[in-house]
């Protein structure tokens, strides 16, 4: 009976020494490219991140420069990348995860839906006036006097104790 060749989406990450010269770096990441082609893959996107600090030391390192590599392929790409891996002295660690069905597709719808619009460009700032010093005008005070007039004000009421021990209120 014939074996249906299922296309799944992977994503590869490989770390590579710190001490690799920048054509070594290229010529590892064209040999993986290559094996991946060769086995009926497609590589989507590679993405250098440069050299970056180890979260913990791995072969006597710190540092490594990390690869992270999208593509798409047969099981039997994966393995081959993986045997390839395994037996390299090229990478410190790699790893290889096969990526979410929902997670590609809604990544195309995204990517999809992205209106491509020129930017609208940004206002011109407004102009700066000067401020002009103006003369404080005087102020005069003129004295308030206090009206005291008994028949605008209110009584205030006084509590008195008698004796007895009771309040009254007088007004």
């Amino acid at each position: 009976m014939p074996s249906i060749a299922v296309t799944r989406q992977y994503e590869a990450i490989y770390i590579l020494r710190p001490d690799s010269a920048e054509e070594q770096v290229e010529t590892t990441v064209n040999k993986y490219r290559q094996i991946i082609t060769n086995f009926g893959g497609t590589v989507e996107k590679i993405d250098r991140w440069e050299r970056r600090k180890l979260a913990y030391e791995i072969e006597g390192f710190t540092e490594g420069i990390y690869i992270v590599t999208e593509f798409s392929g047969e099981s039997r790409t994966e393995t081959e990348l993986r045997r390839n891996f395994q037996i390299s002295e090229d990478q410190i660690r790699y790893m290889i995860v096969k990526r979410d069905e929902g997670e590609v597709a809604a990544q195309a719808a995204r990517a999809a839906a992205v209106p491509t619009v020129a930017p609208t460009p940004a206002p011109a700032p407004a102009p700066v006036v000067a401020a002009v010093e103006a003369p404080v005008a005087e102020v005069t005070a003129a004295p308030v006097e206090a009206i005291a007039d008994e028949e605008t004000q209110a009584p205030v009421a006084t509590e008195a104790v008698s004796e007895e021990g009771a309040a009254t209120t007088e007004a």
